[in-house]
């Protein structure tokens, strides 16, 4: 396409064009510049015309490491240090917990059997000493188990008559034998034991004894006339024969006398050392039913209402903790009559969480820490009685069981507490005490006492900590004196002097 000149009347058009779009946009533009202005003159006025930077470092003030404080000042801050030095630093986990009965003296004393409750003794909140009545049960079962006390009873006395009886007559045979070897006459073995027992035995030992001596009397004056032919030989053997059939006899006589008396002696120690056991078994069998042992030579079996009185004890001493029944009231075997308990020591019961298993380690009697919010956060010494050996599956942890002693009764079972537990066995470390450690925007620090009343800020970081020792893992050294008393009174002064 051929180039068209340019001609004096075009130009002047385009020149027009633009100056009427400028008329129409300026006023809006100029507008616009002014409304900015005033802007910047308004931020100007405000920030006092001080820089983003200036106003950055006013924010932040730089805190000085150090201070220095008058003696006035130093007088009454009564300031304490301690120097940072070598300690055996264990770490310690603080759990909850809660006050418990010890089981083995937390008692639910119940009716051992069905009957009345013809009196209770005894009220919730009183002390009681082992041994002492507290209630008193009237039951027919404790008086069929003391009626056959009293029948045993019997039947021992019966035995050991028996046996008495037994052994005399057997003392008795002997003596009775040892005359006879010296061949005294039968009228003076009857007038020695006319008022002796010699029982069945009497008669026949006696009876054979006499007709050997008769035959040997016959015998004996027989002789002299066989000697001289007055009488034949042929008699004189039946007389032999007779004395001696008269001594097979009483021999005979002696000797199953003698047996038979053993046997019977025998035999009545056996049923007395039988009824033994059986009065043995039936006065368990009462005890079983009271609970305690009674006392057999003060004990009333006189009377029927003796028989079926049932007396509870206390089976150690302690105080009442409740009462479940009034007097005259009918009570069942098991029912609970009153509650028990001993608690001159308790039990202190927590849960050892997964963290802190390494606690388990800890050997019984072990010290831990119990310190009692409602006692104003007053602190006991318990040891380690067990650990459970089940986990719970519901929490994770593992009970365990301490024992604390409650001389002053101070204590009550149910009182929510705080365990302190050593977790891992102690190390050597550099430490300090707990109070010398004071935070600010999350660092730890301490200051160090530089004498003349000048304290530096020292930055720290620490590790394991017990009731006594914090350890230090950086940022000091062995021997720097460090201030315990009064720390928080120097990180207010430091914070002052940074703002000023």
């Amino acid at each position: 396409m051929p180039n068209v000149p340019e001609t004096p009347e075009s130009t002047s058009s385009s020149k027009n064009g633009w100056l009427h779009v400028l008329a129409k946009v300026g006023p809006t533009l100029f507008v616009m510049l002014v409304l900015a202005s005033g802007w910047l003159a308004v931020h100007q006025i405000n920030t006092g015309g001080v820089s983003e930077s200036d106003e950055q470092v006013a924010e932040d003030p730089t805190i000085p490491d150090s201070l220095t404080l008058p003696q006035g000042k130093l007088v009454a801050g009564r300031f304490e240090t301690v120097p940072a030095q070598m300690q055996a630093v264990e770490h310690v986990h603080t759990i909850p917990g809660r006050i418990r009965y010890d089981e083995t003296k937390h008692v639910d004393v119940k009716a051992p059997m069905d009957g009345i409750l013809s009196e209770v003794l005894v009220t919730p909140g009183e002390e009681v000493q082992a041994g002492q009545l507290i209630a008193v049960i009237r039951s027919p079962e404790i008086g069929q188990a003391r009626a056959e006390v009293l029948k045993r009873q019997k039947e021992r006395e019966i035995a050991q008559q028996v046996l008495e009886r037994e052994l005399a007559i057997s003392k008795n045979l002997e003596q009775m034998s040892l005359m006879i070897e010296d061949q005294q006459s039968v009228e003076e073995i009857e007038s020695a034991f006319s008022n002796r027992a010699l029982g069945s035995y009497r008669q026949g030992i006696l009876s054979s004894y006499a007709r050997m001596r008769l035959a040997s009397e016959l015998l004996e004056k027989i002789q002299p006339l066989a000697d001289s032919g007055s009488v034949s030989g042929r008699s004189i053997r039946e007389r032999q024969a007779e004395r001696q059939l008269a001594e097979t006899e009483f021999r005979t006589a002696r000797d199953q006398a003698a047996f038979q008396a053993d046997q019977a002696r025998i035999h009545a120690e056996a049923n007395l050392s039988e009824a033994d056991r059986q009065l043995n078994l039936a006065w368990q069998s009462v005890e079983m039913l009271l609970g305690y042992r009674e006392d057999k030579s003060t004990v009333n079996l006189g009377n029927e209402k003796a028989l079926a009185r049932l007396e509870v004890r206390a089976p150690f001493s302690g105080s009442v903790e409740s009462r479940a029944f009034a007097n005259n009231e009918r009570v069942s075997r098991g029912d609970s009559l009153l509650v028990l308990a001993n608690t001159d020591s308790l039990y202190v019961a927590a849960n050892i969480r997964e963290g802190d298993w390494s606690a388990v380690s800890l050997s019984r009697g072990t010290l831990i820490s119990v310190m009692v919010p409602a006692l104003d956060n007053r602190v006991f010494e318990a040891r380690v009685h067990y650990f459970g050996r089940e986990v719970q599956s519901n929490t994770n942890s593992i009970p365990l069981i301490a024992k604390i002693e409650n001389d002053e009764g101070l204590l009550r079972p149910g009182m929510f507490v705080r365990v302190t537990i050593p977790i891992g066995k102690a190390r050597q470390s550099l430490s300090i005490k707990p109070e010398s450690v004071v935070q600010h925007e999350n660092q730890s620090f301490v200051f160090v006492d530089e004498s003349d009343g000048t304290f530096k800020r020292v930055d720290v970081s620490t590790g394991h900590a017990s009731d006594d020792w914090v350890e230090v893992t950086q940022g000091l050294e062995p021997g720097q004196l460090v201030v315990t008393h009064g720390a928080f009174l120097l990180k207010s002064e430091l914070l002052l002097q940074g703002e000023e």
